[in-house]
């Protein structure tokens, strides 16, 4: 078994791997890290017979875009786990090419994103991922890791419009009932959820329009389900993308150690 753990800005997402199947998965905010009695209380609920099975784990494995969090990543994880954490960028690369224009500057967990695509669904891939921000990752037909795009996530609007305004609630999302809101809640959701929308078709629609012909669209992250009703691109939802994609990193990691030791 493999631990995969996603740290994101808002939550943390840990999940169990066998081979490329993942057998359970948690999520809790990220700021519970910083107190490190409420985070292991949290995984105790979840995955207590898991690390009963001590044996059984091969290894822990975390990419994270939080830098500030990662001696307490270490710490929560290697103590509730028994294993040492492999932060991936820490002496541990995604194997694939990156071709942007700074290799250093991508985070982590797009790379992984783009791996796991690129090994489950093949080259030519748009993947969009609805975190804190969403962003759109190209894997090229070469197989390579070409760049993308970044806008602020859902829950970025959210505050935003909550807290940089005088008389906006902060909303709680979900299905719009209508396109044209009859009053300030319904308003806010329905612009924030069909204004996504409609940013992801555009965008994609150029992409596919000149450098991205014949591309696949791939689809993750929390907010995903919520936009996917209305777009008409984001039909391909892999919900747990980047945790199969730490389970692929390792498992190429196992192929390295053995063409060595051979």
């Amino acid at each position: 078994m493999l631990i995969a753990v996603d740290v994101g800005n808002t939550n943390v997402t840990v999940g169990v791997l066998k081979d490329s199947l993942v057998l359970r998965s948690v999520k809790f905010p990220t700021s519970l890290l910083k107190s490190r009695k409420s985070a292991i209380a949290a995984l105790s609920a979840k995955f207590v017979d898991i690390r009963a099975q001590e044996k059984d784990i091969k290894a822990v494995y975390a990419v994270s875009v939080v830098p500030d969090i990662k001696k307490d990543l270490l710490s929560v994880f290697s103590s509730f786990f028994k294993k040492e954490v492999v932060v991936i960028g820490d002496g541990v690369a995604v194997p694939i090419i990156n071709r942007y224009r700074i290799p250093s500057q991508v985070g982590q967990d797009r790379l992984v994103n783009a791996y796991a695509g690129l090994k489950m669904f093949g080259p030519g891939l748009i993947i969009v991922d609805f975190g804190t921000a969403i962003t759109f990752d190209i894997v090229s037909k070469r197989s390579e890791y070409v760049g993308g795009l970044i806008v602020p996530g859902l829950k970025l609007m959210q505050e935003a419009l909550h807290k940089k305004t005088a008389l906006l609630p902060y909303v709680e999302l979900s299905k719009p009932i209508e396109i044209i809101g009859k009053d300030t809640v319904s308003s806010i959701r329905a612009g924030i959820v069909y204004g996504t929308a409609g940013m992801c078709e555009c965008l994609i629609k150029r992409l596919m329009e000149k450098e991205c012909k014949g591309f696949k669209v791939i689809t993750t992250g929390g907010d995903a389900e919520l936009i996917r009703p209305y777009s008409s691109y984001l039909s391909t939802i892999e919900e747990s993308l980047i945790l199969k994609g730490l389970g692929l990193i390792f498992k190429s990691q196992g192929s390295t150690l053995s063409m060595h030791r051979a």
